[in-house]
């Protein structure tokens, strides 16, 4: 029982250690918009700024990239910032459809 609980443990203190906060400013190639993207310390949560849409996202890590999820009622924006390149890709499904692609920097908050 006292080796499941030390297993227990170390994951969950494994886990913590890798959540971080992290912060993105983002720009289209298309039109030169900004997008700023926060990760919150607690790895899964977060927020997106832009000029016409604010509101929380939910971070999904993957290999090399951080996908930002963000859903307004009948609306859903997939925001994937690949950490490699720093480039982001875009895609809007919902009444307001499209795409968009541009790259990132990171900075402080």
């Amino acid at each position: 029982m006292k080796k499941w609980m030390w297993v227990a443990v170390t994951t969950l203190c494994a886990t913590a250690a890798t959540a971080e906060e992290r912060n993105f400013v983002c720009v289209s190639d298309r039109d030169g918009s900004e997008v700023r993207l926060d990760r919150f310390a607690d790895g899964d949560k977060g927020e997106i700024t832009t000029g016409t849409t604010a509101g929380d996202v939910v971070v999904l890590k993957g290999v090399g990239n951080l996908t930002f999820l963000y859903i307004e009622g009948q609306e859903v924006m997939t925001f994937v910032v690949n950490l490699d390149d720093m480039s982001y890709d875009l895609s809007i499904k919902g009444p307001n459809a499209g795409t968009d692609r541009g790259s990132c920097t990171e900075v402080d908050a």
